[in-house]
């Protein structure tokens, strides 16, 4: 039996585009399936710790939705966002304002091997979370990223990632389409400015930033993570090609551990 592979192609540099994360940040982020369910998960992850948490990393911060929750949660973290779209970083900065000197913005490419000197300064880190960025990536540079990742976890560390996987049949990539699209439709129903579902699936099918996605299988990505080292790799979430998983970083062993 074959497995089925969509296309790949190795641009993601779309999110550069203003008119496009415009669109996306005013009618498709707020489509998204499921998205309340994934950020409660996410924060019960990172609470499983059973610590504060002080520092947290967010790759591919988009307007800071994942960074505005963790920041919410605990008082007296700081935060780094790394974003290489400036219109996200921009949208990030208004909507993040309030939180002044507790976080840091970086543009740069955390595809660039030398981005984790940047981010490496401020850690190492007590969470490290993305959503739906590295997919962007091919899976030598994704398997290079959870590597640094790994890196920059202080011990005991977790690492969140939400994100668009990779369907393992046409059947079912038709089936998470549809159940994209109904989301998409009911979430501007009633709006002005509706548009009929055909619309919305007419636009979800021809969006410019589909031919930069590369889309990986949840599985082979959390066997990366265990072959890196991570603990408790798990898929903690899952929703047709939306997933949600990660893992933590061996704590660090005390004196009583070797008696």
């Amino acid at each position: 039996m074959t497995t089925y592979q969509k296309p790949v192609f190795p641009s993601a540099a779309v999110w550069k585009d203003s008119a496009l994360v415009e669109n996306f940040l005013g009618r498709v982020r707020k489509g998204v399936p499921l998205a309340e369910a994934q950020f409660d998960v996410m924060m019960r992850v990172i609470e499983g710790r059973g610590l504060p948490v002080h520092t947290f990393l967010d790759l591919g911060c988009g307007d800071g939705i994942l960074a505005s929750i963790i920041l919410a949660e605990y008082p007296d973290a700081t935060g780094v966002l790394v974003d290489f779209s400036m219109p996200m970083i921009q949208a990030a900065i208004a909507n993040l304002k309030n939180y002044g000197k507790r976080i840091h913005f970086s543009t740069v490419d955390y595809a660039d091997p030398n981005w984790f000197g940047t981010v490496a300064a401020h850690g190492p880190y007590d969470a490290i979370v993305s959503g739906f960025s590295i997919h962007h990536h091919s899976d030598r540079v994704k398997q290079q990223i959870y590597r640094d990742v790994f890196d920059l976890l202080g011990p005991g560390g977790v690492f969140v990632n939400m994100e668009h996987v990779r369907s393992a049949s046409q059947w079912l990539e038709a089936v998470h389409d549809d159940f994209f699209v109904d989301s998409l439709w009911a979430s501007q129903v009633g709006r002005p400015e509706s548009e009929s579902r055909a619309q919305v699936a007419a636009a979800y099918h021809s969006r410019d930033d589909k031919a930069a996605n590369i889309l990986a299988p949840v599985e082979s990505q959390c066997h990366r993570l265990r072959q890196i080292g991570f603990l408790d790799v798990d898929c903690y979430f899952k929703a047709f090609e939306l997933a949600l998983f990660g893992g933590r970083k061996p704590p660090q062993k005390s004196i009583n551990d070797f008696d």
